[in-house]
């Protein structure tokens, strides 16, 4: 399933527990990241758990945003670039249960966000290499 404006706009929002303002775009099977523009960047936080991304890349403007999950996906490379122009804010990245394999990857959501704070990588190739 691609995602389209009108997932989007049909996704459960909510104020998480940390008082955030949250849109889930949950277990939907969704291969790329597309149409974000449309939340018009309202959310603190983005809940892309549990699709089929394999890339994070692609992302609108979206200063407000700050923390990003998407544990539970096939993602395998990060455009940290993308997220340092796009996405200057972000200071959670939950990638548990993903495809990331080697430091590069991680070199680069290094160089891509100056403002992280916390970065999940429990469940991927990358955890287990000495």
């Amino acid at each position: 399933m691609r995602l389209s404006a009108e997932i989007i706009s049909q996704s459960e929002q909510r104020t998480n527990p940390l008082g955030e303002r949250e849109i889930l775009i949950r277990g939907l099977s969704i291969p790329s990241i597309e149409h974000l523009a449309v939340t018009r960047d309202l959310f603190d936080a983005i809940d892309l758990t549990d699709n089929l991304i394999t890339k994070i890349t692609n992302f609108p403007k979206l200063n407000r945003l700050s923390s990003l999950s998407f544990a539970g996906n096939v993602v395998d490379s990060v455009d940290g670039m993308n997220l340092k122009k796009n996405v200057p804010n972000l200071k959670n990245l939950n990638l548990v249960g993903n495809k990331i394999q080697g430091l590069h990857a991680i070199s680069s959501i290094g160089g891509g966000c100056p403002n992280l704070e916390t970065l999940a990588l429990v469940g991927n190739p990358v955890t287990s290499k000495c």
